[in-house]
């Protein structure tokens, strides 16, 4: 999908949470706006539906921590990552979800975050029937910092600093002047790019780059970002995805009606073809019957044949007469679309065609006596009216 849903959930239900639809292909905004609460996710539902999701998570409930190790990072290791932090952190760490979010040599990247915190997120998602792959703390999806310049962003009340590629934090905006005071304790130099108005009275070295929109920063930051928070027991199986689920009841009854109609064209073709045999054969019988001097041909070879006597073009006796006079009374029948021929014989001697027909009117034989050609005499026998369809028997002789 080139579209991108990115939802910036809230810490808490009450917050408003933001939202922006990026197009990947196209590198601009296709729409955005804000939800007033989590109950009101579901004023995204349809939006979700044909696009990727991926959610911000506010970094004040995201810990990102770095620790040393020895060697390759094992599964060991993995599950011991807890209790390796567990001096670091105020509080029991099987309440907390731990995910690697960066591997460097005997170095790892670690982001932390409250269990409930992020199950109530996926409530939240699942009550508004919108799956998101893909859990970003929004401090990570800042741009990279270059030439050591931290890249700072006020959201609403809160600021997100990034000073290094794995490394960011944030802190309501009464605290910042204290944190950064904390951060930059050995180094009050430090330039601090911020795409937002500079805060007064702060220390480092602020610099003011080009205005963005937030939520427009922060989605061309999702965009390619490996990072993920839902790893482990959080992690989405995507044959679970809700979105694919709406539709997998409307895919397999397409399937099986593409299924049935593949089936039914395969048979109507097979009985087509039935049926264009049995003509075939009829045609050659009736061949055989109407020109029993001839020798028996194969229906590919009865039109070639037929045409080769017609171009003989004479109207003296046998066959030929016969084919001359179909060849001519031919467009005659066609004026006439409701008679129908049940009978034709034709009389060798007498050079005599010799029908018994029908048509829906008595009106329609007339309009066949009057389209008759002039070199042929039509002599109408008794005509008999049932069923709404007139019948009688008809000769036709050349003059």
């Amino acid at each position: 999908m080139s579209e991108q849903l990115i939802i910036r959930l809230g810490s808490e239900a009450h917050q408003p949470i933001h939202w922006l639809i990026w197009s990947d292909s196209e590198k601009e905004i296709i729409g955005s706006g804000e939800v007033s609460n989590a109950s009101a996710l579901q004023e995204l539902t349809e939006k979700a539906q044909t696009r990727h999701v991926i959610c911000l998570v506010p970094d004040v409930d995201v810990t990102l921590k770095s620790v040393e190790i020895k060697g390759t990072f094992t599964r060991q290791m993995q599950q011991a990552l807890p209790y390796m932090l567990e001096d670091d952190l105020a509080c029991d760490v099987d309440r907390m979800h731990f995910s690697v979010f960066a591997k460097e040599t005997d170095l790892i990247h670690v982001a932390i975050c409250f269990k409930n915190k992020i199950e109530m997120w996926v409530d939240w998602l699942k009550e508004a029937e919108i799956v998101s792959l893909k859990f970003i703390p929004e401090a990570l999806a800042l741009p990279f910092p270059a030439d050591d310049k931290w890249q700072a962003l006020q959201l609403e009340n809160h600021w997100i600093v990034r000073e290094a590629l794995n490394k960011a934090w944030s802190c309501d905006s009464e605290m910042l002047g204290a944190v950064m005071q904390l951060h930059l304790a050995e180094n009050t130099d430090q330039v601090i790019e911020s795409y937002t108005p500079i805060p007064e009275n702060c220390v480092g070295k602020w610099v003011a780059v080009a205005p963005v929109l937030p939520m427009q920063l922060l989605a061309e930051g999702c965009v390619n970002n490996r990072f993920n928070l839902l790893t482990g027991d959080f992690k989405v199986k995507k044959e679970n995805n809700l979105q694919l689920g709406k539709w997998k009841v409307p895919a397999i009854t397409g399937v099986l009606l593409f299924s049935f109609m593949l089936g039914h064209l395969f048979l109507q073709e097979k009985q087509t073809e039935q049926q264009i045999l049995l003509v075939e054969k009829q045609t050659e019988s009736v061949y055989k019957k109407a020109f029993p001097k001839q020798s028996s041909l194969k229906y590919s070879r009865i039109k070639k044949k037929l045409k080769g006597l017609l171009s003989e073009n004479t109207t003296t006796g046998g066959e030929k007469g016969l084919l001359v006079m179909l060849n001519d009374l031919t467009p005659v029948f066609k004026k006439v679309p409701s008679l129908q021929i049940s009978t034709l014989k034709f009389n060798d001697k007498k050079h005599e065609l010799n029908l018994s027909v029908s048509a829906d009117s008595f009106q329609a034989f007339e309009k066949l006596g009057g389209a008759m050609p002039e070199q042929y005499l039509l002599e109408q026998g008794a005509l008999n009216n049932s069923k709404n369809r007139v019948s009688g028997a008809l000769t036709v002789r050349v003059k």
